[in-house]
């Protein structure tokens, strides 16, 4: 009875263990969905610098800067601490913060692609 009890217990707790180890390899945000966040943060960057008549590039407009984060988190339906709270955890799984960033950098080309042949 008390063999049964033990490994009863055992079993109860590793059963529990793999669901914790389980809910802590799923990101908070999909992959789908941090790659769309992070390409428009990436481009609200890129907005919120400036060039200038003469073809310098300015410091970035923190102020605009700003205003295009609340922009990209409130079109996602993010709070500031939920998108900080996935970034948090990408920063620490790194192969999955990896396959975010490629998938951001072929956005990115993707898009310049488009801007570029638009341009013609």
């Amino acid at each position: 009875m008390k063999y049964t009890f033990s490994l009863l217990l055992t079993l109860m707790l590793l059963v529990a263990a793999c669901k914790d180890a389980a809910r802590e390899n799923t990101p908070p945000i999909d992959k789908e969905k941090m790659t769309a966040i992070m390409t428009d943060i990436h481009i609200a960057e890129t907005y919120s610098t400036m060039v200038s008549s003469d073809g310098h590039t300015t410091n970035k407009n923190i102020d605009s800067l700003g205003i295009y984060y609340k922009s990209v988190l409130k079109h996602h339906n993010l709070t500031l601490d939920e998108f900080k709270s996935a970034l948090d955890w990408y920063s620490t799984h790194n192969r999955h913060y990896d396959s975010v960033y490629n998938s951001v950098l072929s956005e990115l080309s993707t898009l310049e692609g488009a801007m570029r042949g638009s341009e013609d």
